[in-house]
């Protein structure tokens, strides 16, 4: 349990990466089951690591029970009049959940004086959790304006489900985030094209500013762990180093 303590940015980056392998290879029903039960897992791991205070872990436990409920609830309700809302419903509540979880990331990196390997993790599982929760906004963009985006040949046919168009979503949101801009997927209708900007602009504010609040927190827990040893040698060479000084200043300056 104490590895797991230490070690849970690590497993948190893990799941997610897995869960994105996951949604671009659902196929089948079996295989749209299973992605669905992973992300269930997800969430709750997403709960378990990132809010550890109560007030922000009772929020978050209902954002998760409603979006899983949401998501699920498609099987239960069969009928393609209840489809559309809730994947309203589902999108908006996977988009809160994950940005919620984001600024709790955010949070916890700038008020940390020093910080590990396991933090440095933690930022990367926030970037991966920002990408995911853009992916739902443009998920939710395109369920409401449809047409939004305009896809390349070899994307059309695995946009034909909703999880071959949630995984293609997925993969157009980091790509975005990245700024890498390939191409293939392009946004044609507002706010698709807004949302697209807005994600290259917090993309690069995040690795400019979490990148800078890690180096800076690891030089000065760096300075702070010094030994009391070291310490006073660097302060007996700067005495000494000024003793010498003086000493080799000329006498009529040394005089009043």
């Amino acid at each position: 349990m104490t590895w797991l303590h230490r070690h849970k940015h690590l497993v948190l980056v893990s799941i997610l990466g897995c869960g994105f392998i996951m949604q671009s290879t659902a196929h089948g029903m079996g295989g749209q089951v299973s992605a669905k039960i992973f992300m269930s897992l997800i969430f709750f791991a997403v709960l378990l690591v990132v809010f550890e205070h109560r007030r922000s872990r009772i929020v978050a436990l209902l954002l998760a029970v409603a979006g899983i409920t949401s998501s699920w609830a498609r099987y239960v309700l069969p009928a393609e009049d209840f489809h559309r809302p809730l994947t309203v419903v589902r999108l908006v509540l996977e988009a809160v959940f994950l940005g919620y979880a984001v600024a709790v990331i955010l949070g916890d990196i700038f008020k940390k004086s020093a910080v590990g390997a396991d933090d440095v993790l933690g930022a990367m599982g926030g970037y991966l959790m920002a990408g995911a929760a853009w992916s739902s906004l443009y998920a939710l963009v395109d369920t409401l304006v449809p047409g939004s985006f305009v896809l390349s040949p070899a994307f059309v046919a695995q946009s034909s489900d909703w999880d071959g168009r949630t995984a293609m979503l997925n993969y157009f949101s980091i790509v975005t985030l990245t700024t890498m801009g390939y191409g293939d997927i392009t946004p044609v209708r507002a706010p698709a094209t807004a949302f697209a900007m807005f994600e290259a602009v917090f993309g690069q504010f995040y690795i400019a500013v979490v990148v800078a609040q890690l180096v800076g927190a690891r030089m000065t827990g760096g300075v702070r762990q010094m030994p009391a040893s070291s310490t006073a040698f660097a302060s007996v060479n700067r005495q000494s180093e000024g003793q010498g000084n003086a000493a080799s200043l000329p006498a009529h300056c040394s005089k009043p």
